[in-house]
């Protein structure tokens, strides 16, 4: 048996079905031993970095290691920005890869790769010889997953193509290292200062994070919340996780200013599984009078105001939450609280946003625009949001629960949505829908492609200001010229018809609505080129930029 084929037989049992690529002599011979395993999946793609971003949306969807294969050298290169994206999102991934062969540097896709792949922060694994190269697979995907990061894998040429005594049926998968895994559970002690404090609160809230989502503590925090009358929000990442009449939305710098005014009210936080870094925190500014209860797998965590919470609790989220439920059930009835018709009220229209803008001829309100996409998509329909000026309208307006909400921002850089939500779409195999701004919507716009070859019943509205907005709105605060900012952009309906896909413009609200009941009754991939107005300055970007408040 040849290394590649020994390699290919480790990643189904590893249980890699379905791999993103783009085929080069480096990884073609893995491929296609791969293409005859029985029950796998190759999707070709048009990009390295899509091929990355794609699995990482797949790894999202399904909480599995998501895998891709590129080819070495130039393959390695075009996709570090998504490495770099993944790893700050913190997603398990296993790339395949090759590399020239040792003592030929002098081949022109000849490259150092593991300085290149490290310094993105990913792992890199390099097979020097064929004895060491099903024991790497185990490897990479035990790293991925315990380090929640990606880990390139790199089989040298000539290694890859070597012999090896190996028949497949002894490998033993990365899993079986995970078996007697256990939560952690609080000490007693840390846990009965945290139940002292929740139960003299007055005012507390409840705020979940990703933390919570990956140990399935959501409505543990919810029934909690409930029995103490807490006001509930989320971290950013975990938006859309919990509803209701009293969910303030994202805690942070996505707040309204009437929900802030709540969060200045509150005397006791309880974080579940949130990090509470600066964005969460609004810079150390919320919660100025709450004791804060910190519950986090980590030995200890400085929040985003540099200093350590009153009460620091390290347990694994559900396991704590269950813990302090029992405790507070022996002695502690069910309150009130912060759950008053008044507050039930004022969070009924927290997110409308007053503030008047002259609306171009052929714009939309981009707000308005916002709230039609999430009236109008069912909640079965998934989303992923881009980053960018306009990403802040749906993140603060639309509310629906959905059945995955994800944001793609881990590194702040434009152009990675459109291809992490094929991946997500591939993975739930039902509708879904992404928002990303113009700017970004060009940097992967080949993907089109790969979303109509494969059928995906995906919405991909395009929030376009034609211009860089941020930029736009940041070179207009600062003085300076913010024409220079502005790029007329090509009409998306158009675009995304010649990519075999279903494709209109969208400048009035009605059109809005009709491009997407046109989506949501057809088939296949769809581009909803939604012309907003540049005039409409976002709420964050209005605090950031103008010292203004909403």
């Amino acid at each position: 048996m040849k290394v590649y084929q020994a390699v290919a037989n480790a990643f189904v049992k590893e249980g890699a079905s379905t791999v993103f690529g783009l085929m080069g002599d480096g990884n073609m011979s893995w491929a296609a031993a791969m293409s005859k395993l029985p029950g796998v999946r190759l999707i070709d793609v048009r990009d390295e970095g899509a091929a990355l971003s794609m699995a990482e949306g797949y790894a999202r969807a399904t909480g599995n290691v998501g895998v891709c294969n590129v080819t070495h050298g130039p393959g390695i290169t075009r996709m570090t920005t998504s490495l770099v994206a993944a790893v700050k999102a913190r997603v398990p991934l296993v790339v395949y890869t090759s590399r020239t062969h040792f003592h030929n540097e002098w081949i022109n896709q000849s490259l150092n790769q593991d300085r290149l792949v490290t310094a993105t922060g990913a792992g890199y694994i390099e097979v020097m010889t064929p004895a060491f190269a099903e024991d790497a697979v185990r490897k990479a995907f035990y790293e991925a997953k315990v380090q929640k990061r990606p880990v390139v894998l790199a089989y040298p040429m000539n290694v890859q193509d070597a012999n090896i005594d190996s028949d497949g049926d002894d490998y033993v998968p990365s899993s079986a290292l995970f078996k007697g895994q256990q939560r952690i559970k609080p000490a007693a002690e840390q846990l009965a200062q945290a139940v002292k404090i929740i139960a003299a609160a007055k005012k507390p809230v409840v705020v979940v994070g990703d933390g919570a989502v990956q140990s399935g503590a959501v409505e543990a925090a919810a029934k909690l919340a409930e029995r103490i009358g807490a006001l509930t929000a989320t971290s950013l990442v975990a938006k859309g996780v919990l509803s209701g009449d009293f969910h303030a939305g994202i805690s942070g710098m996505f707040s309204t200013r009437a929900v802030m005014e709540l969060f200045e009210e509150a005397d006791c936080v309880i974080a579940v599984g949130a990090s509470l870094n600066p964005h969460t925190l609004e810079g150390g500014l919320l919660y100025p009078k709450a004791r804060i209860i910190h519950i986090n797998t980590e030995p200890t965590a400085l929040m985003g105001n540099d200093r350590l919470a009153d009460c620091y609790v390290q347990g694994d989220a559900l396991a704590t939450l269950q813990a302090i439920e029992n405790e507070l059930s022996q002695v502690f009835v069910f309150k009130d609280n912060f759950r008053t018709p008044t507050v039930k009220k004022i969070l009924l229209d927290a997110d409308r946003d007053a503030a008047e803008y002259e609306i171009e001829a052929g714009t939309v309100d981009p707000r308005e625009a916002s709230r039609m996409i999430d009236e109008r998509l069912p909640s079965d329909v998934g989303i992923a949001i881009g980053v960018g000026h306009s990403f802040a309208f749906p993140v603060m307006i639309m509310k629906k629960p959905r059945v995955l909400h994800e944001f793609v921002n881990g590194f702040g850089c434009i152009g990675q949505t459109l291809p992490t939500a094929i991946g997500m779409a591939v993975a739930l195999g039902k509708p879904f829908a992404l928002i990303e701004g113009d700017g970004g919507a060009m940097q992967n716009i080949q993907e089109l492609d790969t979303a109509s070859r494969l059928g995906l019943k995906l919405l991909f509205i395009v929030l376009n200001d034609e211009g860089l907005g941020a930029e736009y709105h940041k070179l207009k605060a600062s003085g300076f010229e913010a024409h220079l900012a502005s790029v007329r952009s090509p009409d998306f309906g158009a675009v995304a018809r010649g990519f075999g896909c279903r494709g209109r413009v969208a400048r009035t609200l009605a059109e809005v609505a009709t491009g997407i009941d046109e989506f949501l009754a057809g088939d296949g991939p769809m581009v909803l080129d939604v012309r907003i107005s540049r005039n409409v300055v976002n709420i964050t970007y209005r605090r950031m930029l103008y010292g203004e408040d909403a």
